[in-house]
């Protein structure tokens, strides 16, 4: 209730300093939310900004001025000052490097963000709290809490018979030592678990029936479940410390550049940022991560470096069947398994991949052909020419995205199905029958991922080869640097 009257107070005050033409400085506050037009306190709500509004760093008794792009998602000691219910200068105390992460979680599969219902059972006790009025409940261990959203409200089943309804953001958080676990779904790819989770979940609704859940984690420990989602624990020491480098380095980079910040996040935890929790924290990888902690890569101007990293390369160019063919035997990048691979598509299968990733029908799928490649040799652009017309898609994830394989052949093995084309290094051909027809498919493919920074696999054979994680880093980022985190990034 005290948060509530003091909500009152401040629209009292705000009425006040508008009469009397005044600015108004608000009390420190969290950074939720933040675009170019409005930001969103934890307590103080939703704020417009005032066109050429003023941003300011103060630190051990100085300030300095800042870009507004520096007011970053997660930021809790900001002070803004309003003038006639615009904010017109925001003052900050935070330190200016990050200490926590943002993490939208994702639903069953990693298929989206957007949530219509979720179960939790804590591993100890999990404390439910709604932001501005302090109601809410214990869920203790052994019990489920099931969360849904009606109509722009949040409805939590808390174990014990009892519905809550609440229609504020609520923050859950389980003891000391505990985690919060889900079991609405579950995470890995060979072994299957319920995923848990340190730090907090917010839980904010976002439409009539669905709401957001954000992981607010220390940036650390938030690599402890990253680490080995990215890179397998058995790999040697010097090859995982070099991914926990990359891995930090990328996600401070998505907090500074907050392009995800108008939705309260940082990054995701599926592959459209790195993956996340999606293999439980193991000893290997933690201590990689603890013998470089802090350290990032920047490059020669100070500013944080792009540290992308992927797979597999494909090892050679891709742009005929005999090219896939005459290097297929070969055994490159510490015998990747996805060095070559293909998968085929009947007719059907082509239609029904396709069909969600198109503007309009183009009836029965005629044709389908590389449009242009990229200067790597990834294809960019895929031409689809239909009984009704023709179209294109563009860009290497959307074409990934658009031909999910039912069936995958790697080097050494054979894959049941796979959420996305591995890479877009790839060729292919058309089947047609007697008439011409289009029966099917083939893509012949090599790698894994987008083919930019660090190969994970040549990471580890240069690890076996007696190469360290500095070694590593210089051969993939060589015109990066390290730095401790916590040292003053330029923006």
């Amino acid at each position: 209730m005290k948060k509530t009257y003091f909500s009152l107070l401040l629209i009292m005050l705000c009425w006040s300093a508008d009469a009397l033409g005044k600015p108004l400085i608000l009390p420190a506050d969290k950074v939720m939310r933040i675009s170019a037009s409005c930001v969103e306190f934890e307590h103080h709500g939703i704020l417009p900004l005032k066109e050429g509004v003023e941003a300011f760093h103060h630190w051990e008794g100085e300030f300095y001025p800042m870009p507004l792009e520096g007011v970053k998602v997660g930021f809790q000691e900001v002070v803004p000052t309003l003038e006639q219910g615009e904010v017109s200068r925001f003052d900050v105390y935070d330190p200016l490097y990050i200490r926590t992460m943002r993490v939208a979680l994702s639903k069953a599969e990693f298929e989206g963000i957007e949530h219509q219902e979720l179960i939790f059972s804590p591993t100890s006790k999990l404390f439910v709290e709604e932001t501005g009025t302090g109601r809410g409940f214990i869920i203790e261990e052994g019990r489920e809490g099931v969360v849904s959203a009606r109509e722009g409200k949040l409805f939590f089943e808390d174990g014990q018979g009892n519905l809550w309804e609440f229609e504020r953001r609520l923050y859950l958080w389980a003891d000391p030592g505990g985690k919060i676990q889900i079991n609405s779904f579950r995470r890995g790819s060979s072994t299957r678990f319920y995923p848990q989770y340190r730090g907090r979940i917010e839980l904010t609704v976002v439409g009539p029936n669905q709401f957001l859940a954000i992981n607010e984690v220390d940036l650390e420990e938030y690599l402890y479940q990253v680490v080995p989602s990215e890179m397998p624990i058995t790999w040697p020491k010097e090859a995982l410390k070099a991914q926990a480098v990359a891995s930090r380095t990328y996600a401070v980079a998505q907090a500074i550049y907050s392009r995800e910040g108008h939705l309260g996040f940082h990054v995701s935890d599926s592959t459209n940022s790195q993956v996340y929790n999606n293999q439980a924290e193991a000893a290997a990888a933690t201590e990689a991560i603890k013998a470089t902690a802090g350290e990032i890569l920047v490059s020669e101007t100070g500013t944080i470096a792009s540290t992308y990293f992927y797979s597999t390369s494909p090892g050679g160019p891709l742009t005929s069947r005999a090219e896939w063919e005459q290097m297929e035997s070969l055994a490159l990048e510490g015998n990747s398994p996805w060095f070559r691979w293909k998968c085929t598509f009947s007719k059907k299968e082509l239609e029904a991949s396709l069909k969600n990733h198109l503007p309009g029908s183009l009836g029965k799928i005629r044709d389908l052909k590389i449009g242009s490649r990229d200067q790597e040799g990834r294809v960019a652009s895929l031409e689809i020419e239909g009984s009704t017309g023709r179209t294109s898609i563009q860009g290497e994830l959307q074409i990934r995205s658009a031909l999910r394989p039912s069936g995958l052949k790697r080097t050494g093995d054979v894959l049941s199905s796979f959420p996305l084309l591995p890479s877009a290094f790839f060729t292919l051909e058309c089947q047609r029958d007697e008439d011409g027809s289009l029966e099917s498919v083939i893509i012949f493919g090599g790698g894994s991922g987008h083919g930019l920074g660090m190969s994970q696999w040549g990471a580890k054979g240069l690890a076996e080869a007696g190469s360290d994680y500095l070694s590593i880093l210089k051969r993939y980022y060589p015109k990066s640097h390290l730095i401790e985190h916590s040292e003053r990034l330029r923006y």
